[in-house]
């Protein structure tokens, strides 16, 4: 099979419409658990000893999560999660890497086959390109459709993983409205913006005199969001205390507020959301493998844009009027000029559709003022602001996502810095910084600054 062959392919019959996705067969040759053999046909397969993956395996030398091979567009593209002992695709260590064709890749102490298949997997596809407040007839966004469709009526906890501006949110709340518990409350805690000594009692409550502020009871998020969903926003970022505690929430459905002696039944569907790799988090040791596996009994990935650009001019044109219809109710808005939807389409869109969004509001903005630059000619460029002390302040961005890019730019300064002062000693930086070394190391990783 030649290099750079397609994984997919669309029928788009309408009574039945459904992707087709080459199969993959995964062969261990070598190791402790040479002879197993296993066949897939999901977007997905996750490698590791961790029981969750789909393909497990003993060797004590693999990683809990070790490697991820996901159907790409020119072939299967293998993702080595940032594992103790990496992987490695003819002798060489790769961090990323597609192929086409039969390909032995050696992790640990083990060797596997790669085989892509001329069998085909099914899978089904949803026939609109609207669910809900959701937009998308790429396949990619039609395949999660199909699934939200399906998983909507269960109770199943679900993970959903994205970039930030995605529509994380906007994803569990539909969920929320196709599920059975759609007449109950839909409660969002953003797990990222709560600092770590108030973590518990925002999930689960307090009790009046519980600790020095509590000068009242508290309703936590839990017991808020009875008989309804609760949405974990940035799930990533949750304490290392608060992680046992919400695995315990998961297990027993029973909730605790603190200072009280007693549990109370909590009926609340859990959708949790996170612009990380859990499972990078897992092998570094920052993420409760279990607690892992409890919220991905049902895991959505929501592509970027940059993924999905058969998706851009049906977003653009949705924005267009929305902005258009609040300026100048009952007028239509001008159309888009194929050389306009052209730049749209060709542009990255590092900020995906909440970039997206935030551009076409302008471009409606400047059209409504009379603005010398026509729709036309607009460059689609993310806005640019002031900079402070030489690091940018997007305005374009929410306040949470433009605090987030300040933050990132000071930890990897920070670190940097710090690592060039110990000479690259991690334990010395570690104990400077007042440090666990685990953070520290997760920090290195998170900037890439292991060299």
């Amino acid at each position: 099979m030649d290099s750079g062959f397609a994984t997919t392919r669309v029928v788009d019959d309408l009574k039945r419409p459904r992707l087709l996705r080459r199969k993959l067969q995964l062969e261990v040759v070598h190791g402790p658990d040479a002879g197993k053999r296993e066949v897939f046909g999901s977007e997905e397969i996750n490698v590791g000893t961790q029981s969750s993956n789909e393909l497990v395996l003993t060797d004590s030398s693999i990683s809990r999560y070790h490697l991820r091979i996901a159907a790409g567009v020119r072939g299967f593209v293998l993702t080595d999660l940032d594992s103790t002992n990496g992987s490695f695709v003819g002798g060489m260590r790769v961090g990323q890497v597609t192929i086409g064709g039969p390909t032995d890749v050696t992790i640990g102490e083990s060797m596997l086959r790669l085989t892509p298949l001329a069998d085909e997997a099914e899978v089904p596809l949803y026939p609109t390109d609207r669910f809900g407040r959701l937009v998308g007839r790429s396949t990619q966004m039609r395949a999660l459709f199909a699934q939200l469709k399906s998983i909507s009526g269960s109770e199943a906890t679900v993970l959903v993983e994205g970039e930030t501006g995605t529509g994380k949110e906007v994803l569990a709340e539909e969920i929320h409205n196709n599920s059975a518990c759609r007449k109950g409350p839909f409660i969002v805690t953003d797990c990222g913006a709560i600092p770590e000594h108030l973590m518990e009692s925002e999930l689960f409550g307090h009790v009046k005199g519980s600790f020095t502020s509590a000068h009242a009871d508290r309703t936590g998020a839990f017991e808020l969001a009875d008989g309804g969903t609760l949405f974990l926003d940035e799930i990533g970022e949750l304490s290392a205390s608060a992680q046992p505690k919400l695995l315990r929430v998961l297990e027993n459905r029973q909730v605790k507020p603190v200072g009280s002696g007693k549990y109370r039944s909590s009926t609340v569907r859990i959708i949790a959301a996170t612009n990380r790799d859990l499972r990078l988090a897992v092998n570094e040791g920052t993420f409760r493998a279990d607690l892992f596996y409890r919220l991905s009994v049902v895991r959505l990935r929501l592509p970027p844009l940059r993924e999905r650009p058969d998706d851009i001019e049906l977003l653009a044109t949705q924005f267009m009027k929305e902005f258009w219809e609040r300026m100048a109710p009952g007028t239509p808005p001008p159309p888009l000029s194929p050389e306009t939807i052209q730049r749209l389409v060709s542009h990255r869109w590092p900020g995906n559709i909440r970039e997206l969004r935030n551009f076409m509001e302008r471009v409606v903005v400047m059209a409504r003022t009379g603005a010398q630059m026509q729709l036309e000619e607009l460059e689609p460029e993310p806005l640019h602001a002031p900079t402070v002390q030489g690091v940018e302040v997007d305005v374009a961005l929410p306040y949470k996502d433009a605090k987030m890019k300040w933050i990132d730019h000071f930890e990897m300064t920070y670190v940097a810095q710090l690592l060039q002062s110990n000479e690259g000693n991690v334990a010395a930086a570690a104990r400077q910084a007042g440090v666990d070394r685990t953070y520290f190391f997760r920090l290195i990783r998170k900037y890439g600054l292991k060299k």
